[in-house]
């Protein structure tokens, strides 16, 4: 055979695989993004920067789907003391209840203030909703602790512990915290994903879930068209004004009047100058004692929600391996509960940290259910602080606009 012949030959031969290499790359892209029928993705878990087990979230454009499981009750615990902030709980609780759908069969109000007006207040709301009951856990031991409280626990149906001051939660987190309770025995206590709670706050802050916002100094002048909180859009904010590199974000500072807002920085800044950069990873962070930091969260909150940006917080699993987590939104089964009696007064260290080392079972936070904790008792003060912002009015005017129409 001449030389060119069999050049000729092998150029073919090359140009042949080439054609099916692309033919069969072709082949393998298309399978992997073709998803048939009742397939659903899985993702593998991934180690965080703080060492904690922490997942993905669910793809974005995945809704997740949820039934109520069969066989037991699921019964929110509400430690009630406060009823402007209950007023807002309120409608987020009946949106839960299984008579409008939701998970919840019961939600038991466990009465632990001494307050006529707001124990009449309570008498009323108990009224509004067959799913809905009064529980005098002072009858069952004296002090200022929480172990009467969870004596009301006596039997194997899972409990939803809920703080008074939980202002918002999502559709989903209730169904998902459940979920994940469900399908992980090796769980003791699953808590929801809040804004405002101290590890958190660094976790959120390092997701991107927190924008540059500063204290307006100044009462605003009054604007008939737009009363001050009559809305909670963080769009209608001004632009907060002044150079925030001088202003005292990392040392604690005094609201500035009551009723003030926190209004968006100017665009293309940062966080750098804001509170929100003094945060740290731990339980006594500044996220737990800041009312600064509280509050930023609480603004930029109201911005991603605006936006339909919550997947700014979402994860998976965050397993706080043994270290104190604040339950101010928790599922727990009533048998653990029941077989851990009687509680010590400190509950949450003794939930989170003592029993599950004990047990070998960890806490963890389900990240896809978002809800937010109004404010620690640290973060209000002498009541010149987290109360002297108009946050908990926007909550208000939220639930009022959304939630509570619903019914």
């Amino acid at each position: 055979m001449p030389l060119w012949d069999t050049q000729i030959t092998t150029s073919r031969w090359r140009l042949g695989l080439r054609v099916l290499g692309v033919i069969l790359l072709l082949i393998a892209i298309a399978n992997f993004f073709y998803e048939p029928p009742g397939r659903t993705w899985t993702i593998e878990p991934v180690r965080s920067l703080s060492g904690s087990n922490f997942e993905l979230s669910k793809p974005l454009g995945q809704q997740a789907h949820y039934k109520k499981p069969d066989g037991f009750k699921i019964i929110g615990l509400v430690f009630y003391g406060r009823r402007d902030r209950v007023s807002i709980l309120d409608c987020y609780l009946k949106n839960n209840l299984v008579e409008n759908g939701g998970y919840l069969d019961e939600a038991r109000f466990l009465a632990r203030t001494s307050d006529v007006d707001d124990l009449a207040w309570l008498d009323k709301l108990v009224l509004t909703s067959s799913g809905y009951s009064r529980v005098n856990v002072s009858a069952f031991g004296p002090g200022v602790d929480y172990i009467s409280a969870w004596q009301v626990v006596n039997d194997e149906n899972m409990y939803i512990k809920i703080d008074d001051d939980v202002v918002y939660i999502e559709d989903d987190a209730i169904p998902s915290m459940v979920t994940t309770l469900m399908t992980h025995p090796e769980y003791l206590v699953v808590s929801a994903n809040s804004i405002n709670q101290p590890a958190l706050s660094w976790i959120h802050h390092h997701l991107g879930a927190v924008h540059p916002y500063l204290p307006e100094q100044s009462p605003p002048p009054p604007d008939p068209h737009h009363p001050q909180s009559s809305s909670w859009r963080a769009s209608e904010l001004p632009v907060w004004q002044g150079d925030p590199t001088t202003f005292p974000y990392n040392v604690s500072f005094p609201a500035p009047f009551n009723g003030h807002r926190w209004l968006p920085l100017p665009a293309n800044s940062t966080t750098d100058h804001t509170p929100i950069s003094r945060v740290e990873y731990g339980p006594a962070a500044p996220g737990w004692h800041s009312w600064e930091v509280g509050a930023q969260q609480h603004y930029s909150f109201f911005q991603n929600l605006e936006r339909d940006e919550l997947w700014r917080y979402k994860f998976g699993v965050w397993d706080y391996h043994y270290e104190r987590l604040s339950i101010q939104l928790v599922a727990m089964w009533g048998r653990d509960v029941m077989d851990a009696q009687p509680f010590p007064p400190d509950d949450e260290g003794f939930l989170t940290v003592d029993l599950p080392r004990r047990l070998g079972r960890h806490t963890v936070l389900d990240g896809n259910a978002v809800s937010v904790h109004y404010a620690f008792n640290a973060q209000q003060g002498d009541g010149q602080q987290m109360l002297w912002t108009d946050a908990l009015d926007r909550y208000r005017a939220y639930a009022e606009e959304n939630i509570c129409r619903r019914r």
